[in-house]
C-alpha cells in the first residue's frame, strides 16, 4: 500500500514538473513577442521623432492671387526647404522666401500672382528638405491652383 502512494505521488510530482515547465515555456515566448513588439514600436517612434512632415495647402486670395501654405507636421525641424514651382505660362511667383528652415507645427506663405485661363488646374511642387533622418528628402506633389 506504501509503494501505491509513492508511486502516485512521483506521477504527480512528474506530471506538475512537466505541466510547470511547458507553461514557463509559453509565458517566454509571449514575453519575447511583447518585448520585439515594443522595441519595434520605440524604434519607429525614435525614427518618427528624427523626420520632419512637409504639408500644403493653396489658399484663394483677391484678384486671382494663391497663397501656397507649406507647413512641417512633423516632430523635427526641416532644414533648407526649397520648394520648386514649375515654370508654366498663366501664373507667376510672386514671393518664395526658399531655402529655409521650418520648425515643427510652423510654415511658410509662397504668394502666387494672376492665375490665368491658360494656367492648367494642377501643377506638380517639388519640395526638397533635410532633417535628422535624412539628407536628400525629395517629394513631388500635385496640388490644384484653380
Amino acid at each position: 500500500m506504501e509503494y501505491i502512494a509513492l508511486i502516485l505521488s512521483a506521477i504527480a510530482l512528474i506530471f506538475t514538473l512537466f505541466t510547470y515547465l511547458r507553461h514557463d515555456k509559453k509565458i517566454k515566448q509571449q514575453s519575447k513577442i511583447i518585448n520585439d513588439y515594443q522595441l519595434q514600436k520605440i524604434n519607429a517612434e525614435i525614427e518618427e521623432d528624427k523626420k520632419a512632415d512637409i504639408g500644403i495647402n493653396v489658399i484663394r486670395v483677391k484678384n486671382g492671387n494663391r497663397t501656397i501654405k507649406v507647413y512641417n507636421k512633423g516632430k523635427c525641424i526641416a532644414r533648407n526647404i526649397e520648394v520648386i514651382l514649375p515654370d508654366i505660362d498663366g501664373f507667376s511667383e510672386m514671393r518664395n522666401p526658399c531655402p529655409m528652415d521650418i520648425r515643427p507645427q510652423d510654415g511658410i506663405e509662397i504668394l502666387i500672382g494672376a492665375i490665368t485661363v491658360r494656367c492648367p488646374e494642377t501643377i506638380e511642387i517639388t519640395l526638397k528638405w533635410e532633417d535628422n533622418f535624412k539628407q536628400d528628402n525629395i517629394e513631388h506633389r500635385k496640388i490644384q491652383i484653380k
